[in-house]
């Protein structure tokens, strides 16, 4: 895997980055946050802007994005607006999801963005280029709340991202049953031994997919989610244990 390098920061080398969610209406709030995440120890942040109070007015959010960059001077940051059905707060059309994450891309305030993929392949590169044109890393994501796809068809989809030139790959998807899980691990694992040596993320969410998020050395995922105070998604581990866990896990493979 050849590591993405943020900040000084490489992704993709060593243990999973511990990333958290900012979910707040407003800055000051994700500020806090962000400080109380530093101090435990979290390597990246990421910032939902579907959370936040000033979505509708750019030119506001293009202020809170600069407040709370300033708070995150030596940690990668990523910006997410994440739609309903896949798992976010609000909906937008295309064009202002699009309008929105070409704002905060131009304020060079934001090290990484994610970008959905069901904004379609011509928008998602667009928005990939764009990124790219302002040093913005990359992160195509898509989540499933219902369940598990079969295998092939999720190291389809990741290849697919990585042809579109997403720096980081991105799936999330419900494990109901272990089984489900080792489909998820074994699709990341594929892709990343044969199809790209780009930096993965890939989960499986609830509780019989935890060990997906604590073994992403071993199987090719370069992030994980982790809680805080608040989870942003079923099945995340404790910032604190999950740290606990990668690095006994680190030591057994070095």
């Amino acid at each position: 895997m050849e590591p993405l390098v943020i900040k000084g920061m490489p992704i993709g080398q060593g243990r999973p980055k511990i990333i958290i969610s900012l979910m707040h209406a407003e800055a000051a709030d994700a500020c806090a946050t962000a400080k109380r995440g530093r101090q435990a120890g979290v390597d990246c942040f990421e910032w939902r802007g579907d959370f936040c109070r000033n979505v509708h007015d750019i030119p506001n959010m293009i202020e809170d994005a600069c407040l709370v960059a300033d708070c995150l001077p030596h940690n990668p940051l990523l910006f997410t607006f994440r739609s309903v059905d896949q798992g976010g707060q609000m909906d937008l059309p295309v064009d202002a999801y699009v309008a929105l994450n070409e704002a905060l891309i131009e304020t060079g305030c934001i090290d990484m963005v994610d970008i959905e993929t069901w904004i379609g392949d011509a928008a998602v590169s667009d928005l990939i280029a764009h990124a790219h044109a302002h040093g913005v890393a990359t992160v195509v994501s898509y989540h499933n709340f219902a369940g598990t796809p079969q295998t092939d068809w999720m190291v389809s989809l990741l290849t697919h991202m990585a042809d579109l030139g997403a720096d980081i790959p991105k799936i999330a998807v419900m494990a109901h049953t272990a089984a489900d899980t080792l489909r998820l691990l074994a699709a990341t694992e594929e892709v990343a031994r044969v199809h790209t040596d780009k930096p993965l993320l890939t989960m499986a969410m609830g509780t019989q997919g935890s060990i997906s998020r604590l073994s992403g050395e071993l199987f090719g995922s370069a992030l994980t989610f982790c809680a805080l105070e608040a989870s942003s998604a079923p099945g995340q581990v404790d910032v604190a244990r999950a740290r606990l866990i990668m690095d006994a896990f680190h030591d057994v493979l070095a």
